[in-house]
């Protein structure tokens, strides 16, 4: 029977009664949430609730982390439970289970958690902010600080937790001695040494529920597993790709690890954050599988089936994530998590293909390369991921060329584009990063902002149409600080008034001429056709070839 204070549950951790469940996803807090809650325990506050799946029947379970190091990614190792094994799985509670273990049995980056045992007062703080200061340092670090500073002193948490509260006030007494304190300091250390000794044994400061007591009549996986998903609360919000996986992990026992490796080769030297679901979707596309979770998890004897597949593809989608990476590099100078319009899901069909064609000539690049733009800027597949399955299912084929007359067939019908003109209108981040052949991550993309060049709400009231006031052409970006200070200058002003040069304005496909005075209409025009030619050089087509390409 598991005892319910911390104490308990940490010695439960130790044993391996107390595990993780193979769909629970990586450690995320961060020190400040630890300090955190070591105040609270100190401070008496309850520390919320934790839900545990007791289960005798053969589970896939990873034991918590003692040591957590931010700095390394997480790869988990995972055994099977036997049958009659009695585990408790944590269904909610992970974070705050996993902190409690680092904080007094482990270390957190190799450092142990150390308490401020002269802090604690209220005195001019907010009852938000902590009363009890805490740090993870060295034990060279520790001495360095108590030697320092005179009114700090720091003893490591785990030491203090272990006073035998019949012994803390004396303990506490010999410290203060030790340190020659008395009065208010002493107080201090008191407190916090009877405090810290009846940490581990109060059973109020987390509650603990327990699903599925009941041996006799186990609830069935698939009721356990939507509980999890629906209780879930911290670190990560847990989604149905969560539960397929532990459904996925029952046959295919090292799914996890494996597609752990897998997402940090993809990651390795790329500014782009692929994740451990999108290289599981193109797993289930190279299947012919269907990517929604959801509709997947309903059909367990389907998942079962899967999980034998899949791993035989593994080796080739990595290699076809790898390469398409290269080409939105190089190809499309596309540096960014920021121009990824719809998400990874419009990225899928290239892996798939690429999976299909691991060698691809130059002009087949460059046929991909403008592909991914027209899907990009027109966001076909942006939320549709039901049209991006059927796409991909039906016309990724075993052809050695990319279905790029279906693809634009299918943006033409979807939102009616005619021409290289038609379909910039639909993104203007993605026309913007085309006008600077492609902005790097030393420009920061992620922190430029958008802006009109003539401002807008002067030209609305002049009576241009919204259609060319809102044009791409009438578009740049700016640094957050620059757009805070534009509002609506007139542009011949602004730029002059913030030190641009000839050679600025003509980094943003602009000249002196083009932002004088009434020269709005003719800016439009002529900075169009610019920012078209300049996406024609990275597509390797010709404005004439696209317009004949979208052509009703």
């Amino acid at each position: 029977m598991l005892e319910n204070t911390l104490y308990g549950l940490l010695s439960s951790m130790d044993n391996g009664e107390l595990v993780l469940p193979a769909m629970q996803r990586p450690f995320v807090w961060k020190e400040d949430r630890l300090y955190r809650l070591m105040d609270s325990l100190l401070r008496g506050f309850p520390i919320g609730a934790v839900m545990l799946w007791k289960t005798a029947t053969a589970q896939r379970f990873r034991s918590f982390p003692k040591n957590i190091d931010g700095n390394v990614e997480q790869i988990f190792t995972f055994e099977t439970s036997s049958n009659n094994s009695n585990k408790y799985l944590v269904l909610d509670g992970q974070q705050r289970l996993t902190s409690l273990y680092c904080m007094f049995k482990g270390t957190y980056n190799n450092k142990l958690l150390y308490i401020n045992i002269l802090s604690g007062d209220s005195e001019d703080k907010d009852p938000g902010n902590e009363y009890y200061e805490c740090q993870f340092l060295t034990e060279i670090e520790a001495q360095k600080i108590n030697k320092e500073q005179s009114d700090v002193y720091f003893l490591s948490a785990k030491e203090l937790v272990q006073i035998n509260p019949i012994h803390a006030a004396q303990r506490a007494y010999q410290k203060s001695s030790e340190l020659k304190l008395d009065g208010d300091p002493a107080n201090k250390i008191a407190n916090v040494y009877i405090r810290c000794a009846s940490i581990l044994g109060n059973s109020k400061s987390l509650q603990v529920i327990t699903v599925d007591e009941d041996q006799q009549q186990p609830a069935p996986l698939e009721e356990i597993l939507e509980i999890f998903v629906r209780v879930n609360s911290g670190g990560l919000v847990l989604q149905k790709s969560d539960l397929l996986m532990s459904l996925l992990d029952l046959t295919w026992n090292d799914i996890q690890p494996e597609l752990q490796n897998v997402v940090g080769n993809i990651k390795r030297d790329n500014p782009y954050n692929i994740s451990r679901d999108d290289v599981l979707k193109s797993l289930l596309l190279a299947e012919g599988a269907e990517t929604r979770f959801d509709r997947l998890v309903s059909d367990r004897t389907k998942v079962e089936n899967l999980s034998e597949k899949l791993p035989a593809h593994i080796t080739g989608i990595e290699n076809a994530w790898k390469i398409l990476l290269v080409i939105l590099k190089d190809k499309c100078k596309i540096y960014s998590e920021r121009f990824f319009r719809g998400g990874h899901n419009s990225l899928l069909p290239f892996v798939i293909y690429i999976y299909k064609n691991p060698v691809l000539s130059d002009s087949e690049k460059k046929k991909v390369a403008f592909a991914i733009y027209v899907t990009l800027i027109s966001g076909i597949f942006g939320s549709a991921e039901s049209r991006m399955n059927s796409f991909t299912r039906k016309q990724i084929k075993n052809d050695i060329s990319f279905p790029l007359e279906k693809l634009i067939e299918l943006v033409k019908v979807k939102y009616g584009v005619t021409s290289l003109d038609s379909l910039m209108r639909h993104s203007l981040d993605l026309s913007l990063n085309l006008a600077h052949g492609g902005i790097s991550i030393n420009n920061n993309p992620d922190e430029l902002q958008r802006d009109h060049i003539f401002p807008r709400s002067k030209r609305l009231a002049e009576k241009f149409p919204p259609e060319k006031v809102d044009h791409y052409a009438n578009f740049h970006f700016l640094r957050g600080g620059d757009n805070l200070n534009k509002l609506d200058v007139e542009p011949d002003i602004w730029f002059k008034n913030n030190g641009y040069s000839d050679s600025d304005l003509a980094g943003r496909l602009l000249t002196w001429d083009d932002i004088k005075p009434g020269n709005f209409l003719n800016m439009i025009e002529k900075r169009g056709q610019k920012i078209r030619d300049k996406a024609c050089g990275i597509f390797g087509y010709t404005e004439d070839e696209i317009n004949i390409m979208f052509t009703p």
